[in-house]
């Protein structure tokens, strides 16, 4: 009788740390994505102002270029 009763708590105790495993898998990756989401989320809060500085040069150089073409262009209409 006691084996008996042994054999259905190893069962129970199975069925148990079964569930508690499926459990603690689907916290680790609840955790995970998480974790890569804020990951992202960092590295493009700091990228942007990276990129908007870069992109501020760009235009500002580009802006240089039409002014320096401009000045080009009323120079060679007062030399006609």
């Amino acid at each position: 009788m006691e084996d008996n009763k042994k054999g259905q708590n190893e069962d129970h105790v199975k069925i148990y740390d079964k569930e508690m495993y499926i459990s603690q898998e689907k916290l680790r990756t609840i955790i995970i994505m998480i974790a890569v989401f804020l990951i992202g989320f960092i590295a493009g809060y700091f990228s942007k102002d990276i990129i908007k500085e870069e992109l501020e040069v760009t235009h500002q150089n580009e802006q240089l270029e039409i002014t320096d073409q401009s000045n080009v262009a009323m120079i060679h209409d007062d030399i006609i």
